[in-house]
């Protein structure tokens, strides 16, 4: 496996309600966690890869300009 591979391969946590990745705490001993941010259940987990593919992080939200690098 590459690095590149490695890094998509991390599990990350995604607030719903933040819409964003967050930190998290888990409730129990169940695969319930709470968003350290605002504090809700609403939390999705998954590999980086899979999450930013899912929640179209990588995708501008609608009425925001993509920023293009200018050279």
């Amino acid at each position: 496996m590459t690095e590149e591979n490695l890094k998509d391969c991390d599990i990350i946590f995604y607030c719903k309600d933040c819409e964003e990745v967050v930190e998290t705490n888990r409730v129990g001993k169940k695969y319930v966690y709470t968003c350290k941010k605002c504090g809700t259940k609403n939390v999705a987990f998954g590999t980086k890869k899979s999450i930013t593919a899912f929640f179209r992080l990588d995708e501008p939200k609608p009425g925001e300009k993509k920023s293009v690098p200018v050279k």
